[in-house]
């Protein structure tokens, strides 16, 4: 490969083009979606939330709470009265939903209680968003109209406390998509792993200064704990349900012994009668599908055995987790990569269509691998995140 020099005065001129042609792509965003004179926004805060998670709540709302126009919760059955009066001491607005193991129908629970019109920032009870962003979060979204964007992305700070209980602190190149305006149109789907879809102006998005951030606090066994729930409840991975074998022994193990929700077979397993032909045969589920390996479910489906393992080890001492990565270029590899991707450069989980279609343009030799990286910073998509942060 010829090696050309380029002098200083030549980058200078590419330089000032490349930005010339960056203020002509903003000149022509703003033209067809920008607001030159946007209205003060009203900001919604919103989550949904489980008795466990309460002093999360708190700590979320306590911090939000003189940042934003409303607070809109909704709970489930395990919150106690307790519970949901001190809530609304703070001036929460409770809405109650039964746990129906759906995610998205629990998120739009809270939706059904936003105005057109008005933004909104979401959050799990584990994801605390830093002060300087709720402080200056009226002037971002005020700035978000200007510039036509009605959705952005946080970057997010992960605490972990992991297995052996030390603590990893680590500043995420993930940006997750949780401020919006919200429109008609604008729901949640998908049973696990949700996307939210955008209403009838569709989503313009745009990715937060790395100085605003979220922080993520979660541990290790929670994690476990999730990829075990969302297998129990929708297969894993993005829904995948009767695709993976685990899913189906499970929901067949459930509709035998009775459980037939989530909260109930996580009570269970927290506290088992390890004599019971009940524990037995639940086991003997998790112990085959210890070293799942290769597609996204079946990394949750591994994750059931090793939250189990850490519960109780006693139970699970014969065992040990020794999965086989799948080979380089088959189909669960290529697809670990194109979602490996879509977090790396897109900031976010691959849509459904995105990652099938990837999938299968690697695998039947229509583009090479090394090119995706490539493509995907030439969407549209990277490019309207990457124009320029919000809040620089």
């Amino acid at each position: 490969m010829t090696h050309v020099e380029i002098s200083e005065e030549e980058r200078k001129k590419i330089r000032e083009e490349y930005w010339k042609l960056v203020e002509e792509a903003e000149a022509q965003w703003l033209q067809k979606y920008g607001n030159p004179s946007p209205t003060p926004p009203r900001i919604v805060y919103c989550m949904n939330f489980y008795e466990e998670r309460i002093n999360q709540v708190k700590k979320c709302v306590n911090r939000v709470a003189s940042h934003v126009d409303r607070i809109v919760l909704v709970y489930d059955d395990s919150v106690t009265e307790r519970s949901k009066k001190s809530l609304e001491e703070k001036g929460c607005e409770l809405h109650y939903r039964k746990w129906d193991n759906h995610f998205s129908k629990q998120r739009n629970a809270y939706l059904d209680h936003v105005n057109e019109g008005e933004w909104v920032i979401v959050s799990d009870p584990d994801e605390l968003y830093s002060v300087n962003f709720l402080r200056d979060a009226r002037k971002i979204i005020i700035d978000a109209e200007r510039r036509g964007y009605n959705i952005l992305g946080i970057n997010a700070h992960d605490i972990t406390t992991e297995l052996d209980s030390t603590v990893t602190k680590n500043v995420s190149g993930w940006f997750k998509q949780l401020i919006f305006k919200f429109e008609e149109g604008v729901r949640y789907v998908g049973c696990v792993h949700e996307t939210l879809l955008p209403g009838i102006h569709g989503w313009r998005p745009v990715n937060l200064h790395p100085r605003y951030y979220y922080e993520h606090i979660k541990s290790m066994i929670e994690i476990k704990e999730r990829g075990a729930r969302n297998v129990f409840c929708g297969g894993g991975g993005n829904n995948v349900k009767d695709k993976n074998p685990m899913y189906v022994e499970l929901q067949q193990w459930g509709r035998k012994y009775g459980f037939f929700n989530w909260p109930a077979l996580r009570e269970f397993i927290r506290k088992p009668n390890t004599n019971s032909v009940v524990w037995t045969s639940l086991k003997e589920i998790i112990v085959n599908h210890r070293n799942d390996s290769g597609w996204d479910w079946e990394n949750e489906s591994r994750d059931f055995f090793l939250w189990c393992k850490a519960l109780h080890p006693e139970e699970f001492k014969e065992w040990e987790s020794r999965p086989l990565p799948p080979s380089k270029g088959s189909p669960p590899e290529v697809m670990a990569y194109v979602e490996e991707q879509y977090l790396k450069i897109l900031g976010r989980n691959a849509d459904d269509v995105g990652k099938h279609n990837y999938t299968q343009a690697i695998l039947g030799g229509r583009i090479q691998r090394e090119d995706l990286p490539t493509i995907l910073m030439n969407s549209d998509e990277y490019k309207q995140k990457h124009s320029q942060p919000q809040g620089a």
